[in-house]
This record gives C-alpha cells, sequence and structure tokens, in this order.
C-alpha cells in the first residue's frame, strides 16, 4: 500500500483509522420529477473489526471495541444526488485516534517487552457516478464507477526499556484505486427494502473490493439502515503488509429532501 509509512507498527493505525465506516447505499425509492435533483445523506457507525496479515507473517485481529475506546474524534457520512437515471455521491470518513500498548519484541531472537503509543489522522472517502440499468416494479439496479482513497498521518512513539531505546517517528501516506460495480434496490413491502452494494478496484494497491447489504425501513423523508459489510485491501510488494479486511454490522438513518 504506502511504502512510505514504513513500520509494522502502523498496520495497527489503518486498522483504527478504518475500523468506522459506511454504507455507500443511496436512498433512490421514490422517483423525483424528470430532470429534477433529488439529494439524499446518511450519517451512520460501523461495528467493524479489522484483520490482515503483515509481511512478516503475523496475524492481525482487532475488535470493535478496542476502536471505539480509542476514538477521539469522528465524523461518518455520505451524501447522494440522483437525477432521471444518474446519480452522484460521496462517501466521507475521518478518524482521530490514539492508543497506547504493551507488546512484545523480536530483539535478535529473544522476546523483550515494548511500550507503542501511537496517534493517527485518517481520511477515507470513496467518490463516484452510478447509472441506472433495470428498472423493474420492485428493483432497482446500477452500474457505478469510481475512485477510493486512503490517507494516513501518524505519530509513533516505541520505548524498549530493556535496552534503553525510546524513539518517535512522524509518517503520512495515501492510497487511490479506481473501483467498478453495481448497487441496487428491491422493495419487499411498501415500507420494506432491501439495498445491495458490490465494487472491485486496483490501483495503488494489489486489488480491493467491497461488499454490503442491508434491511431498510422507509419512513416519509427518512429511512432506518441495519445491513453487515466488508471491505478489504491487499497489496503487492509493501513493506508494512500484505492484505487488511474491515467487516461487520452498521447501522445509519437516510435522508431526502
Amino acid at each position: 500500500m504506502i511504502k512510505e509509512l514504513g513500520s509494522k507498527a502502523l498496520l495497527t493505525t489503518l486498522a483504527m483509522s478504518c475500523g468506522l465506516a459506511s454504507t455507500l447505499a443511496v436512498a433512490a425509492e421514490q422517483d423525483p420529477a424528470p430532470g429534477q435533483w433529488e439529494w439524499g445523506a446518511q450519517i451512520y457507525l460501523w461495528g467493524a473489526g479489522i484483520g490482515g496479515t503483515t509481511v512478516g507473517g503475523d496475524d492481525v485481529d482487532i475488535s470493535f471495541n478496542d476502536l471505539i475506546s480509542n476514538l477521539d474524534f469522528a465524523f461518518m457520512g455520505t451524501l447522494a444526488a440522483r437525477r432521471d437515471r444518474f446519480t452522484l455521491f460521496a462517501d466521507l470518513i475521518y478518524l482521530d485516534v490514539s492508543d497506547g500498548d504493551t507488546t512484545t519484541a523480536n530483539l535478535i531472537g529473544f522476546p523483550v517487552k515494548a511500550e507503542i503509543d501511537v496517534g493517527m489522522k485518517g481520511f477515507i472517502s470513496t467518490l463516484g457516478g452510478a447509472y441506472r440499468v433495470l428498472e423493474t416494479d420492485n428493483t432497482d439496479l446500477h452500474a457505478l464507477a469510481g475512485a477510493r482513497y486512503l490517507k494516513l498521518d501518524a505519530d509513533l512513539d516505541i520505548e524498549i526499556a530493556a535496552i534503553g531505546v525510546k524513539e518517535s517517528y512522524s509518517d503520512s501516506g495515501s492510497v487511490w484505486d479506481g473501483v467498478v460495480g453495481v448497487k441496487g434496490n428491491t422493495d419487499l413491502t411498501d415500507n420494506w427494502y432491501l439495498s445491495y452494494y458490490a465494487d472491485v478496484g486496483t490501483g495503488n494497491s494489489k486489488v480491493t473490493w467491497q461488499a454490503l447489504g442491508a434491511v431498510n425501513y422507509r419512513f416519509s423523508k427518512v429511512d432506518a439502515v441495519l445491513g453487515y459489510r466488508y471491505l478489504a485491501w491487499e497489496f503487492d510488494n509493501d513493506d508494512t503488509f500484505d492484505d487488511v479486511n474491515i467487516s461487520g454490522p452498521y447501522a445509519g438513518v437516510k435522508f431526502r429532501w
């Protein structure tokens, strides 16, 4: 992914940066008048856990409880605009996370205790456009294309008291990937409907992909959402890690105007 980051400890930083995230589902029910724009927004919480593998073969597993307990500030939201068959969307996440932990470092084959403090500011965004390719009495299906962006700024302090080592690092890096996919909605009743989304892409990473599905309840101008999402990156020729995945249930509220 980000060769400039250059530290295995920054995998933890990435995990915390992605622990809360979004659904890209757009409220596409009740068509607006032809030629007019309909706007929609969503606020949400993703109860995600993090998994992955470092280039050294170490497994990473961070629970949602660990992520949320160290959150200093977060903004998470989706904005969409739809006109006739076209939709534009932007999914935005900003996180400010700090954490301290005691771990074990391998020093010439011997385990020693290490104190690690991490501070991270991260921005994740998926931007794109979609075109409705199928419309029936109860289903809308859209083809989409866009880009996913990840930017991290991290501060890392490491102390290994046994050998008198205390180091501080500051670094940053970013990833751009193009993505293509599909999304849709299927009505179950007048109020209940399913939403689903899948994309795959590549660019600075070897491959990135995601899939989600949700059950929604439609009110007049507000929808309640409950679903599950999986998001993953695989990296090629990277100094830090081979892959990262984020998965878990999410809940949110959509607004339309």
